[in-house]
């Protein structure tokens, strides 16, 4: 097994969410300050869902960070849009092997808990070539954005299609 990923539920999970965070904020941004991050966190932890990931030993090694947008990208937990906002998962452990098992996980953790998902969004940095082209296997740019580390495309795809996706690679590996 690569990682182990759960949903932060506990009081004790939003605070190794918050710890991890805050030593590994320049991950997440170059610029990021401790205040920066406190803010962030504060901000958007109320209406957000946060997947834990751990290693073997139960260290964290990373999150992955979404939440519901309706149609006109107002937060709503029981809504049509799950949208990315964030994946840090420790270098050391990032390998395409962890990032579709993590990504999986991701899209069956919202199947169960959100049936009116009709959408999955997400963003990569416009001049990181990589993850666009890898991002591009599975779903369509859709726009652009100003983000904290500058600018990003935004993604997205029909959810069934990349469950259907997913599905299809799990079955090659």
């Amino acid at each position: 097994m690569l990682g182990k990923f759960r949903r932060c539920v506990s009081d004790a999970d939003y605070a190794a969410f918050a710890l991890y965070f805050i030593r590994h904020r320049k991950e997440f941004h170059a610029q990021f300050s401790l205040n920066d991050t406190l803010v962030h966190i504060l901000e958007t932890i109320q209406k957000s869902r946060i997947i834990l990931v751990e290693d073997h030993l139960d260290n964290m090694i990373g999150w992955v960070h979404y939440h519901y947008f309706n149609a006109d990208y107002q937060d709503d937990s029981t809504s049509e849009i799950a949208f990315v906002n964030s994946v840090i998962i420790a270098e050391q452990f990032r390998s395409s092997r962890i990032f579709l098992q993590g990504f999986r996980h991701l899209v069956n953790q919202i199947a169960d808990e959100n049936q009116a998902v009709k959408l999955f969004q997400f963003c990569a940095l416009e001049d990181n070539a990589y993850l666009n082209r890898l991002y591009a296997k599975f779903a369509q740019p859709i726009g652009k954005r100003e983000g904290y580390n500058g600018m990003e495309n935004i993604f997205s795809t029909e959810f069934q299609l990349l469950q259907s996706y997913l599905n299809r690679e799990s079955m090659t590996n």
